[in-house]
């Protein structure tokens, strides 16, 4: 039986840690925390329930929806609410709705009828430069193919949500893959949205959802899994590879110290940590370029209300805010409304974002500091009337990895390092996507690597 360790207990090191050991591993996962989950953390207080890393899943691969089944989360699933179709985005002070339709789209106030115009000349936008693609960033892209004001009331704001990042900075080819593969493959962003559209009524839609108890209900489920397996509390004290490819650990957890051998290793810490491993020298110079990989610093602040305290009627997901704009919350997340049991009776709970690569510096803010900023935007851009009723802040210094213009040097680093040292892999949000799906996919093909087992092992 091929042995497999993984260092790192969040969702990429839990996911490697399953996949092999369905495929028919022995397996161990070390994990510095007293729990497993990374980021993914569900909190119930007062009434409330909160979450210190992602708020939402996305449901849209028959892989991720197999691997929910599997780990007997169906009946814990909970749908967000048909109003979670209903975003904003705030333009000149105010929450504007994103046109989910045509006619939405020709009567909303959020772009100008020259902007519109610009947007609909989309399928005849300038194509990039044969060889540039790599090279140009997700701001360049965005205004060439889209027009300046729908990148600052539209993609801006996006990256915002899903990085926490500067698209200036940030790779088109690597931070948001399809949409440059929608003008590689089809032209046009325009056609390829309707080719993705007929693609998912074939497949069937896919699903916003949370569970009950949580986010944190996966990484929960997966670490209930692994049983033994999973060892919380350790420390690597070091990693070692003899000439014949077997791989020797040692480490130490409050019960003491243990050493055993391996065929592989999935390395699933962040990036920021892997110059903080015992490894060989030899692997750590390998390694060195991805210490260049930024995670920008972001607070997360929980903010409970009575219902008549909020004079915005919370019909929706929530609110993105451009940066433009000048407010200091990167956006708002309407989290009683999304989902059933996040507040009590009488109660709204809001999920408030700060920091990022736009104002990393209010990230450092005391939390008393913090709040009183934050419940100055909330008075703007909801009508907050009255004091928080309960409030919760989780502050992340290094949050989520951002996707550069030298990421492609990033991945190469990674890849050399792999066929350098047989039997490693990395896996991680840094590598194949931010999202929760696309960690535990990465995960899982880490692990299997590894061991050089086969992608339907163990299926």
């Amino acid at each position: 039986m091929k042995r497999l360790l993984v260092i790192g207990g969040g969702l990429a090191g839990l996911g490697a840690a399953w996949r092999a050991r369905r495929a028919g591993a022995d397996v161990r996962l070390l994990e510095a925390a007293a729990q497993p989950g990374g980021v993914v953390q569900s909190s119930r207080e007062n009434g409330f329930l909160t979450e210190a890393g992602p708020n939402t899943l996305m449901a849209s691969s028959p892989a991720f929806t197999k691997l929910l089944g599997e780990l007997g989360l169906e009946n814990e699933i909970v749908p967000a609410a048909p109003a979670a179709r209903e975003r904003f985005i705030v333009r000149g002070g105010k929450l504007v709705p994103v046109p989910m339709s045509a006619w939405g789209f020709l009567t909303t106030p959020l772009l100008t009828t020259a902007a519109k115009l610009r947007l609909l000349g989309e399928p005849w936008a300038k194509a990039h430069a044969a060889g540039t693609a790599a090279n140009e960033s997700l701001a360049d892209f965005a205004r060439r193919r889209l027009g300046a004001e729908a990148f600052i009331y539209g993609l801006e704001p996006f990256v915002a949500g899903i990085f926490a990042g500067d698209p200036e900075k940030l790779s088109a080819q690597h931070a948001l893959p399809r949409l440059q593969a929608m003008e590689t493959r089809h032209g046009s962003i325009a056609r390829g949205l309707m080719q993705a559209r007929k693609n998912r009524s074939a497949k069937g839609p896919a699903r916003l959802i949370s569970f009950r108890d949580g986010a944190a209900a996966l990484p929960r489920a997966l670490a209930a899994s692994l049983g033994e397996a999973l060892i919380l509390r350790a420390q690597l004290n070091s990693l070692q590879r003899d000439a014949a490819g077997v791989w020797t650990a040692a480490w130490t957890t409050p019960q003491g110290q243990s050493e055993e051998q391996f065929d592989g290793v999935t390395l699933a810490v962040p990036a920021h940590k892997l110059a903080d491993l015992p490894l060989p020298a030899a692997l750590k110079s390998l390694l060195a370029p991805l210490a260049e990989i930024e995670y920008p610093p972001v607070n997360v602040v929980s903010l409970g209300f009575p219902r008549h305290g909020v004079g915005h009627p919370l019909d929706g997901f929530g609110v993105l805010i451009p940066a433009a704009e000048k407010f200091s919350v990167l956006g708002v997340l309407f989290n009683s409304t999304l989902f059933p049991g996040r507040a009590p009776a009488g109660q709204v709970l809001l999920t408030v974002f700060v920091g990022g690569a736009r104002q990393p510096d209010l990230a450092a803010l005391p939390d008393e500091a913090l709040v009183k900023l934050v419940l100055a935007d909330l008075v703007k851009l909801l009508t907050a009337s009255t004091g928080p009723s309960f409030q919760k802040i989780v502050r992340w210094p290094r949050a989520i990895p951002q996707y550069h213009l030298n990421h492609g040097a990033m991945l190469a680093a990674i890849e050399a390092t792999e066929r350098a040292s047989p039997g490693l892999t990395l896996a991680g949000s840094y590598r194949g996507g931010v999202s929760v799906p696309q960690c535990l996919a990465t995960g899982q093909a880490a692990g299997l690597r590894a061991l050089n087992l086969s992608p339907s092992a163990g299926e």
